[in-house]
C-alpha cells in the first residue's frame, strides 16, 4: 500500500528532521554563542573546528560513521540481548535512527554555529549589553537574557529551512543504503525501490519523490515567510 508507506515514511522523515535539527541547533548555538561572546583562543578553536567539519564531504562522513559504528553497536546490542533477553536490544531500527541522528547532526551544526556567532558578535557591544555589564551582571546572565534573545531572528529562519534540508539528506542517505533501512518505511528507500521498477510501475517512484519535493518546498516557503515577518526591512 503506497499511501500507507508514505504516511509511515512521513513519520520517519519528520522524526529524523526534528531530532537532527534540535541536536544540531543545540550544539551550534552553544558553541557559536560562547565563541562569539568571549572570543579569544576558544573562538579561534571553534571556528577552526567548524571549518574542518564543513570541508569534509557530507556523504563521505555519514558513510564512514555508519560503516565504522553500525557493526560494533549491533554486536554490543546482541550481547546485551543475550544477557537480559530484553527485546529492545533486537530492534535494528533503533541503531539506524541513532546513527542517522548522530551523523546528520555532526554535519549540520557548523552552519548554525557560524550564524549564531556572527549575530552574537554584532550584539555583544550594544549599549544595553554594556549597561548590563555596568550593573555587575554575570556573563552567563548577560549571554542568556540579553545577547541570545536578540540574535534568534535569523536562527529561526535557518531552522525552518534546515528541517527541509534534513528531510532531503535523510532521504538521500536512505536511498544510498546508509540511512534508515527496510522494513522501516522511508521516502528515500521508497524512491530507491521504485527506481528499480519505474518502467512498469512509475507510481512507486513518482509518489514518494513528489511528496518529498512538496514538503521540501513547503519548508522553504515557511522560511521565506518567517524571514519577511522577522526582518521587515529585508522586504524593502
Amino acid at each position: 500500500d503506497v499511501l500507507a508507506r508514505l504516511m509511515f515514511g512521513a513519520r520517519t522523515a519528520f522524526l529524523v528532521a526534528i531530532g537532527v535539527t534540535v541536536t544540531a541547533v543545540f550544539i551550534g548555538v552553544s558553541l557559536g554563542a560562547v565563541a562569539g561572546f568571549f572570543g579569544g583562543p576558544f573562538d579561534r578553536f571553534v571556528m577552526w573546528f567548524t571549518d574542518i567539519t564543513m570541508s569534509v564531504p557530507q556523504l563521505l562522513l555519514v558513510v564512514v560513521i555508519n560503516a565504522s559504528l553500525k557493526q560494533p553497536i549491533s554486536q554490543w546490542m546482541e550481547a546485551r540481548y543475550i544477557e537480559t533477553l530484553n527485546p529492545i536490544y533486537r530492534n535494528s531500527t533503533l541503531i539506524d535512527f541513532v546513527l542517522v541522528f548522530g551523523s546528520m547532526a555532526l554535519i549540520s551544526w557548523p552552519a548554525y554555529a557560524r550564524l549564531v556567532r556572527a549575530q552574537v558578535l554584532s550584539v555583544r557591544n550594544r549599549p544595553y549589553v554594556t549597561a548590563a555589564r555596568a550593573l555587575g551582571l554575570t556573563n552567563r546572565i548577560i549571554l542568556t537574557r540579553y545577547v541570545l534573545p536578540n540574535a534568534m531572528g535569523p536562527l529561526i529562519v535557518a531552522v525552518s529551512a534546515g528541517l527541509g534540508t534534513a528531510m532531503v539528506l535523510e532521504s538521500a542517505f536512505s536511498f544510498l543504503g546508509v540511512g534508515v533501512t527496510p522494513p522501516t518505511p522511508s521516502w528515500g528507500n521508497m524512491i530507491s525501490d521504485g527506481l528499480r521498477v519505474w518502467t512498469n510501475y512509475p507510481h512507486l517512484l513518482v509518489a514518494p519523490a513528489a511528496v518529498l519535493a512538496v514538503v521540501t518546498v513547503a519548508f522553504n516557503f515557511l522560511g521565506d515567510g518567517l524571514n519577511d515577518a522577522l526582518n521587515p526591512k529585508g522586504q524593502k
